[in-house]
């Protein structure tokens, strides 16, 4: 735990971590996952189109060991020791709409959200319909109009809308 966790009241582990989704695991999303903290947060599914950004969401950056420090992977954050073990908690999808439609299957609560730009707003909205809470990174939308409509979805689900770096 962090003293920011023991500042706030929070104890140095939860009974039950925040079950997410990872939407994007390219450079930043992968920062965003070496950033976990696997005593709040449990990864049980991650989207992006890319089979390289899956296979780097799990071992991180291995070619680069400043890189990797940032980028250290799901397999290191929680103690996998092979991906087919690794694989045995976190589901893999190719298009982020098939982690929302299976999203309440699989038990999440929350998705991460580090797309282009352009695909914040429509992404968080979806998600958010689909029930899920948000974590979008900066900037929250494309537009000050995307923004609000963020915003007005967010207060009608009663959901949480996060916007900016998770560590």
């Amino acid at each position: 735990g962090s003293l920011g966790a023991f500042y706030f009241g929070y104890e140095t582990t939860l009974a039950d971590p925040v079950r997410v989704g990872v939407i994007g695991t390219g450079d930043e999303g992968s920062v965003l996952v070496g950033a976990i903290n696997p005593n709040y947060i449990q990864v049980k599914a991650i989207a992006d189109i890319r089979p390289y950004n899956q296979w780097r969401a799990f071992h991180g950056d291995v070619d680069s060991p400043v890189a990797e420090k940032v980028r250290g992977g799901l397999m290191k954050i929680y103690g996998w020791n092979s991906e087919h073990e690794a694989h045995k908690h976190v589901k893999v999808y190719g298009p982020w709409q098939d982690l929302i439609k299976n999203a309440k299957a699989d038990g999440l609560e929350a998705v991460i959200i580090a797309l282009p730009l352009h695909l914040h707003a429509p992404v968080a909205i979806c998600a958010m319909k689909a029930g899920l809470h948000i974590l979008t990174e900066k900037l929250m939308g494309h537009s000050v109009a995307e923004c609000k409509e963020m915003a007005r979805v967010a207060d009608a689900t009663g959901l949480h809308l996060a916007t900016g770096h998770q560590r």
